[in-house]
């Protein structure tokens, strides 16, 4: 029982921690006036800080708190397909071409990896826990979402990278950083899911850690300055090698959207 009482204070320290630098994140993005560029991520953080006032004072074992759990947790998937978006759109909006196409890569991708998670809830329906079943599908529909969203900015990460496309200082750290929290949490919902009931405090934990190390760095990294300044990730490419690949890029730009257009 003591132990117990122990590791939920613990996570009940994490939640509030991240409950205020959430909140916090909100107050450095307005000031810095950068809620009119990451529109989403704005929003989306909103959205949690709303959502953690509401559930923070009730019992995680009471009905109430499952209940609005239950109807909030797909608006928070929805806030994550959004950002992701955003930052696509943010690291393409000058390559429309590309950026159509791989729109449509984005969102199959997603919608896809939903469909697969849903499915495999089917045949575990005999092992689903009795008490609280749509907590047990929703970590299934979860990590399907979070590794679509992972691989997605990933491969956003990959061609940035690879063609050396300049990108503002502020948006390259916004994905790189995204990109841990999603792979973490990936890996952190599979490992609950394989461990039982077991895993369950140690994960709830990890996430909260891991959600607590992304709000710091949304809220010391991303800066007025940063949104001015641009940067890459270089390979040890020369300048001309860097330039000859945008020029590809650029040539394949061309070449889609004239595709488009017929």
């Amino acid at each position: 029982m003591g132990q117990a009482h122990t590791i939920w204070m613990l996570v009940k320290s994490l939640w509030a921690l991240n409950f205020l630098a959430s909140a916090f994140v909100i107050w450095r993005l307005d000031s810095l006036g950068l809620q009119k560029t990451y529109r989403y991520f704005f929003a989306g953080m909103a959205l949690a800080v709303i959502r953690t006032a509401v559930l923070f004072p009730l019992g995680p074992r009471t009905k109430i708190y499952y209940q609005v759990w239950v109807a909030t947790q797909p608006l928070l998937w929805l806030s994550y397909l959004l950002i992701v978006s955003e930052l696509y759109y943010l690291s393409l909006r000058h390559y429309r071409g590309i950026y159509s196409l791989g729109r449509w890569f984005f969102f199959g991708a997603v919608t896809t990896a939903a469909m697969i998670s849903a499915m495999t809830v089917l045949p575990t329906i005999a092992a689903t826990p009795v008490r609280y079943p749509m907590t047990y599908y929703y970590a299934l529909i979860e990590r399907g979402i979070a590794t679509s969203l992972a691989i997605v900015l990933m491969l956003l990460l990959v061609l940035v990278t690879w063609f050396t496309i300049p990108l503002s200082r502020n948006l390259l750290t916004h994905c790189i950083v995204y990109s841990i929290f999603f792979f973490a949490n990936n890996v952190i919902s599979l490992y609950r899911q394989l461990g039982g009931n077991d895993a369950s405090n140690l994960s709830n934990i990890s996430k909260l850690t891991v959600a607590l190390g992304c709000y710091y760095c949304w809220a010391f990294l991303l800066s007025r300055s940063g949104e001015d300044r641009t940067a890459s990730l270089h390979l040890g490419r020369s300048p001309l090698e860097e330039k000859r690949l945008l020029g590809q890029l650029e040539g394949l730009n061309a070449t889609l959207l004239r595709t488009a257009r017929k």
